[in-house]
């Protein structure tokens, strides 16, 4: 019976998976190899932080210590500082510090005031702030509201009778570092 040779492929071995792990595993390792042996040419020659002397410390006799040389480097304090001088105006004597670190106030139309301690994200920062207005001695409530499709938590007290009063709530949680807005009621 005759064959046909020609239709007969010969199929090439394929080379193994584990075969191809080995090699790069051995081409990383020479690399690797390579770069450290270039890394320690490079750094210099670690000295000693301190040596030990062959006396104990009760034995030994402290000199006095020279402090190293430094260079002349092309700044002189003593004769540029009197050239950076900058003379700041006194204060006048009846103006204190205090008084000037705080903005004032805008003033507040007459009619009633909400004021607004804070608006979150999140009920449970909101009813923290809360807890922080109880312990002032406020009273305040938390109102819920969505901006933009977002759920924000308000935390406000109030309503206040008038301006006056709000302007010292306002105060008071200014001076306990909490933010405040006062914020007048539509009619």
């Amino acid at each position: 019976m005759a064959q046909d040779y020609k239709r007969r492929s010969r199929k090439k071995a394929a080379t193994p998976g584990p075969a191809w792990f080995t090699a790069g595993l051995a081409v990383g390792l020479a690399v690797a190899l390579l770069v450290h042996l270039q890394h320690t040419r490079r750094a210099p020659a670690a000295e000693p932080v301190a040596t030990r002397s062959a006396q104990p410390a009760s034995q030994q006799v402290e000199g006095p210590i020279e402090a190293p040389v430094e260079e002349e480097s092309g700044f002189d304090f003593y004769t540029m500082l009197p050239g950076l001088e900058v003379v700041v105006p006194e204060e006048p004597a009846g103006t204190r510090s205090d008084d000037r670190s705080a903005p004032p106030a805008p003033e507040l139309a007459p009619g009633r005031y909400w004021i607004q301690a804070g608006s979150f994200r999140r009920f449970a920062d909101a009813d923290r702030r809360k807890a922080e207005l109880a312990l002032l001695g406020l009273t305040s409530s938390i109102q819920a509201v969505s901006i933009e499709g977002q759920a924000w938590h308000r935390v406000r007290i109030g309503p206040l009778p008038d301006a006056g009063q709000a302007e010292a709530t306002r105060r008071q949680l200014a001076d306990a570092g909490i933010g405040a807005l006062a914020v007048r009621e539509r009619n």
